[in-house]
């Protein structure tokens, strides 16, 4: 199988790691046919059969009581085409818990219609959970007391929990949608991971500011927040973490309060002297991860991740991540 090339590149910034000697390579996301046609029972009224959700802004609500089964599985082929050919790679396929969209769907799997603008690809969930793997092996001598445990509290349905339980992990999810819990909690049952997955429907920063005041411990925490209803997506401009509907920079800092990791996703065009300033302002020291898939554009392909890391009991010292803890 072909392979794409990712690299962890140095930035300006003193709290941010240097980039890795060596490159990693994500599975590719090859071209697959894509046919416009609709079968199966029809979507709601008001849902374009294409599933398209605009490019610009939308409410939070928008697509999540929309639900994709195996009867919508060519019209989400078609959604990848529209998205890539608006790109510039009409062959782009999104792949779900391992499988072509169209194709997870045809085999049990559910995602809402948001979810398909929105989810992590899986390439980049199987790169960002290994990365946390190994970052955790390395960190401390490798002490596992946390007994490898993720709390991942915007979890939607379910690819980066797939992909971190596929990974070895026992994962705490919860989302504040209960149509998208309840398709969550379907897709871990046919993937055969309920027994180490528990989603919950739950508010994302209350569930961490619980955790940290009872006192329980996560090896990682995993952060995919959600973006103000009113932004308009723009890569000729950088994303700025005002553009997110939390207060992203209180919730890392709960996050290092509970876990030995956090690990933030955000739009690839975020500036790399926030992620610095967010760093330094915690005491923490951040990595910086950029994913290129292939059969997408450079300037949309990436889909960086963020490491923040201190010491295992969670305060603040000197210990610090290093570019050979990978």
């Amino acid at each position: 199988m072909s392979r794409s090339r990712y690299t962890l590149p140095c930035v300006d910034d003193s709290e941010i790691l240097p980039a890795l000697s060596r490159a990693r390579y994500l599975h590719r996301l090859g071209p697959g046919s894509v046919s416009a046609a609709m079968t199966g029972t029809p979507l709601p009224d008001g849902v374009r059969q294409d599933l398209m959700l605009p490019f610009g802004s939308i409410s939070d609500e928008a697509g999540r009581d929309v639900i994709l089964s195996g009867d919508h599985a060519e019209a989400a082929l078609a959604y990848c085409h529209a998205m890539g050919s608006k790109f510039g790679c009409p062959g782009y396929l999104r792949y779900l818990f391992g499988l072509p969209v169209n194709k997870a769907l045809l085999s049990g799997y559910l995602m809402t219609q948001r979810a398909l603008r929105e989810t992590t690809p899986h390439a980049c969930a199987e790169e960002i959970a290994r990365t946390a793997l190994e970052l955790l092996s390395r960190l401390d001598g490798g002490r596992e007391e946390e007994g490898g445990s993720v709390l991942d509290v915007f979890a939607g349905v379910g690819q980066m929990v797939y992909s971190y339980a596929k990974a070895g992990f026992r994962v705490q999810a919860g989302d504040n949608d209960r149509t998208t819990v309840d398709v969550a909690v379907s897709n871990m049952a046919v993937a055969g991971l309920a027994s180490v997955v528990e989603y919950r429907l739950a508010d994302g920063p209350a569930t961490l500011a619980s955790a940290v005041s009872t006192g329980r411990r996560f090896s990682v925490v995993h952060l995919d927040p959600p973006w103000r209803g009113s932004y308009q997506y723009d890569l000729t401009r950088p994303f700025m973490l005002e553009d997110l509907a939390v207060n992203v920079g209180e919730l890392v800092g709960l996050g290092l309060e509970c876990a030995r990791l956090v690990v933030l996703n955000l739009p690839h065009n975020v500036l790399s002297s926030q992620i610095g300033d967010l760093a330094a302002r915690l005491g923490c020291n951040a990595l910086v991860q950029y994913q290129y898939v292939s059969d997408f554009p450079a300037s949309f392909g990436q889909a960086p991740a963020y490491f923040f890391g201190r010491s295992g009991d969670g305060h603040k010292s000197s210990s610090r991540l290093r570019a050979h803890d990978i």
